[in-house]
């Protein structure tokens, strides 16, 4: 192989590296983050419109001096809640496959260049040899991004349609607990990441309770 081939093949299987991790890393940018700030500040915008829920001592107002104020901690509910706990796992699935694929991808890169700087050293049967290896190398990490961007397309899809479900799920949950209840005017989101509140009092606190209804209104739909 001569000096110039080697160039040129260098720069090819550089640029390919280049376009496929960039693709790839993409997804990262879905994990836990995509999956707690989508569904919750999609939430917000509804907030006008849904009913609250807490356990909570009763708030003097001037408009009404009996207004119940309560919160759900979502960074609580998103570990807790079944639903969220196996989207996470498809995240994670995901992951770990493209965590693979770039470890494969590294170790190739850097086979391919020691080749470079070695194969003129190696007689022209080695030659050939490492060449076949890395070629045949390169095919199936072609295979495997092939493989991974549809997974991700499906991904993206699956979580599109889930986070739409869960958010549906939560609502409906909290206005049939408080229409249960009747007991609550209000009821705020506590999040240390989104919410404008610094302290509240945990008499007001119903994630407990909301959590465990809403694992066990899934598990009873799962198990139809």
């Amino acid at each position: 192989m001569s000096t110039e081939q080697h160039t040129n093949e260098q720069k090819s299987c550089n640029s390919c590296t280049h376009k496929c991790l960039i693709a790839l890393n993409i997804v990262l940018l879905i994990g836990l983050a995509v999956l707690y700030v989508l569904f919750f500040k999609s939430t917000s915008c509804k907030t006008d419109t849904q009913e609250a829920t807490a356990i909570a001592q009763p708030v003097e107002t001037t408009d009404n001096p009996t207004l119940t104020i309560g919160y759900i901690d979502t960074d609580s509910l998103m570990l807790q809640y079944d639903f969220a706990i196996e989207l996470n796992e498809k995240l994670e699935s995901y992951t770990r496959q493209e965590n693979d694929y770039k470890d494969m991808m590294m170790r190739f890169q850097n086979d391919y260049n020691n080749f470079l700087k070695t194969g003129a050293s190696l007689t022209l049967t080695e030659q050939k040899k490492t060449e076949e290896s890395l070629k045949k190398r390169a095919d199936q990490l072609a295979k495997m991004e092939e493989k991974l961007m549809n997974e991700r397309t499906k991904l993206e899809t699956v979580i599109q349609v889930d986070q739409k479900k869960m958010i549906d799920a939560v609502y409906a949950f909290v206005r049939d607990y408080n229409a249960k209840h009747q007991q609550f005017n209000v009821i705020l989101k506590k999040s240390f990441s989104e919410s404008p509140v610094l302290y509240m009092d945990s008499t007001m606190d119903i994630t407990r309770e909301i959590i465990d209804g809403l694992n066990e209104e899934y598990r009873n739909v799962k198990g139809k």
